[in-house]
């Protein structure tokens, strides 16, 4: 078991993989650095989700970094460890295939979206991916406390796009806005932006 604090970088793109990572508490985010800077999230984690098996399976460096969104604790599972128990059992291997197949069917679609989809459609995306992620309690209205850049990093449009855009849900009542919280106060509306 290790914590990592807000921010705490847990592995970074290009060097080795060396774990299988278990997220037992906290928010994790891998995102794709572009050489100027920007970055792109390309997946967020919650409490239960394993992640950085993609490139174990690969036996590859890491394609992109992954970060702490939150004080977190995460099980680290060696790769030995992570080889015998795919090797040694076929329902361990099904059930990290079926989570392959579900993360490619997730690229596909961000990608698609990143090409087609307007700023307006794609952060109306986001904010209903961050409450698909981590909504707990599904009678409330949704609330997330989230940075500009790292939303603006989801949706993959510069900060000054989505604050404006952010801006406009708050006009027409679908977000209120507090610091960097975001609640989402009209869940059916916002859903059929996204359509």
């Amino acid at each position: 078991m290790k914590k990592y604090k807000k921010k705490e970088t847990i592995f970074s793109e290009g060097n080795s993989p060396n774990f299988l990572y278990f997220l037992v508490k906290g928010k994790v985010k891998t995102y794709k650095a572009h050489e100027y800077g920007k970055e792109l999230i390309t997946s967020l984690y919650k409490e239960g989700d394993f992640f950085g098996y993609t490139t174990l399976l690969e036996d590859k460096a890491y394609t992109e970094t992954a970060e702490a969104l939150e004080d977190s604790e995460i099980c680290l599972v060696p790769k030995e460890d992570f080889y015998s128990l795919m090797y040694g059992s076929i329902h361990v291997m099904k059930s990290f295939i079926k989570m392959l197949s579900d993360n490619i069917a997730d690229k596909e679609k961000q990608l698609i979206n990143l090409a087609y989809s307007s700023v307006r459609k794609r952060v109306a995306e986001a904010l209903l991916l961050l409450q698909e992620r981590y909504d707990n309690n599904k009678e409330k209205s949704f609330s997330i406390s989230i940075s500009r850049e790292d939303l603006a990093n989801i949706v993959g449009t510069a900060t000054e796009s989505l604050i404006r855009t952010l801006s406009d849900f708050k006009e027409e009542k679908l977000v209120e806005i507090k610091g960097s919280n975001i609640t989402i106060v009209n869940l059916e509306k916002l859903k059929k932006l996204k359509a």
